[in-house]
């Protein structure tokens, strides 16, 4: 599989790439898409399969640290986190973000990508993270006062949007609720198969009670729902093989969990800094949920609109809401899921 260098130790990230749509040469717009934790980036292999028939975008998978194709993190880099300093977890998160931005970057001026259009109509890029891969994304744009002039410079001219696809709490740095629960949580069993139990509720159907409340209590936090299977059942034992990478979870875990501090800075800083916002002046942000997903991205959506009204003014972050679809709509729905990412970068 390709993949571009993006320092000078020999990181590289690997990708998967729709290539370029033949009828929209010069004026398409190129979604980078972050994957979450456990489930890496051929997650999106139905989206690319749907694209083979309608290229109207260019969709572009990024491996993050340590999943297929991708540099791994040396042990080190992983266990210092528990003792680390607040300046090296924050050094940590920043190099995730620059290790995408740099991506990025490359990926543009290797492929030429079309810049927004004048009238903003067309062109330019839509970043997106997906679960935990929300953190990455937030990064990549909240420190954008570190890059080089150029990166900073050719991003301004190409972010069109940040999309926040189903993030859950942990990504952006919120506590989670006392109601809190998942498999992982069950001392009963062994950690191993906490992990497989873990992985499979993820990717199930909750049925919630009244979300207009925007109660914690109205949502379900244990039992899936019967009405529809969970999304791993869905997929082959070869696709389970190729789409989990039950290593990561370890790793994962230990980045998001001691980095809390961190990860909301960032998230504020990327949502609502004006500064910030300033470099990136034609960036929209959106947040994309379903109804039937699992509780941590409803109340971490239910904060982000909070905050929006506390810290954005009420405009800095919109909210689309996807009836009938759960954490992983990019493989139960791909449809859908294209068109709800279409719809957010128009």
């Amino acid at each position: 599989m390709p993949t571009i260098g993006v320092d000078d130790n020999g990181t590289e990230l690997a990708y998967l790439d729709s290539g370029a749509p033949s009828a929209r040469p010069d004026s398409y717009v190129t979604i980078f898409a972050i994957h979450g934790t456990v489930f890496g980036f051929h997650i999106y292999d139905k989206i690319f399969r749907l694209l083979q028939d309608r290229s109207d975008i260019r969709f572009v998978a990024i491996s993050r640290r340590g999943y297929p194709g991708s540099t791994p993190f040396t042990p080190d880099e992983i266990t210092a986190l528990s003792t680390d300093s607040d300046d090296q977890k924050e050094a940590f998160l920043r190099a995730r973000g620059t290790e995408v931005a740099l991506f990025i970057d490359k990926f543009i001026e290797k492929f030429d990508l079309p810049p927004i259009s004048s009238d903003g109509s067309s062109g330019g890029i839509a970043l997106m993270g997906w679960s935990l891969g929300c953190s990455v994304a937030l990064s990549v744009v909240s420190h954008m006062d570190t890059y080089p002039q150029r990166v900073q410079d050719r991003l301004g001219a190409h972010l069109r949007t940040l999309i926040l696809h189903d993030p859950p709490q942990v990504a952006l740095g919120l506590p989670p609720a006392p109601q809190s629960w998942n498999p992982h949580y069950d001392t009963s069993i062994t950690p191993a198969q906490a992990l497989q139990a873990t992985v499979r509720w993820l990717t199930s159907y909750m049925r919630h009670g009244d979300l207009s409340t925007r109660s914690l209590d109205a949502l379900e936090w244990v039992v899936p729902a019967t009405f529809r299977a969970p999304s791993i059942y869905t997929m082959s034992d070869a696709e389970v093989a190729q789409i989990v990478a039950y290593d990561q979870a370890g790793p994962d875990a230990t980045w998001f969990m001691t980095c809390g501090p961190q990860l909301r800075a960032s998230y504020e800083k990327a949502c609502f800094d004006p500064a910030v916002r300033a470099k990136v002046p034609r960036m929209a942000v959106w947040v994309l949920i379903g109804d039937v997903t699992l509780p941590f991205g409803i109340a971490a959506t239910w904060q982000v609109e909070a905050d929006n009204v506390a810290m954005g003014g009420g405009d800095s972050v919109s909210v689309k809401r996807i009836p009938g679809t759960n954490h992983f709509m990019q493989w139960d729905d791909p449809s859908l899921a294209l068109q709800a990412f279409k719809e957010v970068i128009a």
